[in-house]
């Protein structure tokens, strides 16, 4: 609102105005003066949203100061390695594709000194077993081999010498000429033309995925185990299965 603006206005549009506006005017106040009231209260009013404006401005400069700054946090935690492990007895299997899987291992503190103090320990093992089912049991396993590991080693990838079969593996302690079983993963199918079948628990709209992706009804199915190769590379050779002592508390 321009002064110019405000004198073209009758002196009773201008008591209007300031009673709008909230503007205490001293009654009987002369135009001019009514005019210059108008025009400061319009000044101040200015001023504070130029104000609160600025304020507003400042408050978004900050938090885009604090986001930048957590950018830059996570920027430097990105740098941070998961720890190599996690001081636990454990072993997991992960199927790569049908000929590949990768295994990764650990062996917590204590069971590492109980084994290296056992007399007569001569190493470790990574067992990889071929399996007729994913369910382990001594009369399910078709074959395995076995790969000399150290203590310092985590994970490894196995190349698999069967497909259409099932694979779990082990961490086992060669004691004496004789291996204990120390832990055993879980148990992977491989597979090259069908889907793994669904775990009786799971949730899941196999039927209509089948459909979905083209694949004939038998898609899903599993299929009997048409047999092994044995491996003439093998370092230990095959001895039956008995009942074994485990290094497990």
């Amino acid at each position: 609102m321009t002064e110019e603006r405000l004198f073209s206005f009758s002196y009773e549009q201008l008591l209007e105005i300031s009673n709008r506006g909230n503007i205490f005017v001293t009654p009987g106040v002369d135009k001019e003066t009514l005019i210059s009231l108008l025009m400061d209260a319009f000044e101040e009013d200015r001023d504070e949203r130029e104000e609160l404006n600025n304020l507003a401005i400042q408050m978004e400069a900050r938090k885009f100061s604090v986001s930048r700054d957590e950018e830059l946090d996570l920027g430097q935690d990105d740098d941070l390695e998961l720890p190599l492990r996690y001081n636990d007895t454990s072993a997991t299997l992960l199927l790569r594709d049908p000929s590949w899987v990768f295994c990764y291992w650990d062996l917590e503190d204590k069971k590492v000194d109980e084994i290296q103090n056992s007399p007569g320990f001569q190493g470790l093992l990574l067992r990889v077993v071929e399996l007729n089912t994913k369910e382990y049991s001594q009369d399910n396993v078709l074959d395995y081999f076995d790969i000399p590991i150290k203590f310092n080693d985590y994970r490894r990838y196995i190349n698999l010498p069967s497909v259409d079969t099932c694979y779990c593996v082990e961490i086992r302690a060669v004691v004496e000429d004789k291996d204990y079983l120390i832990t055993r993963s879980n148990s992977i199918e491989t597979t090259r033309e069908y889907v793994t079948a669904p775990r009786e628990n799971d949730i899941t709209h196999s039927d209509e995925l089948i459909r979905m992706s083209g694949f004939s009804s038998e898609f899903g199915e599993a299929h009997g185990v048409s047999g092994y190769q044995e491996i003439p590379q093998r370092i230990i050779p095959i001895h039956d299965l008995l009942d074994e002592e485990q290094f497990n508390d």
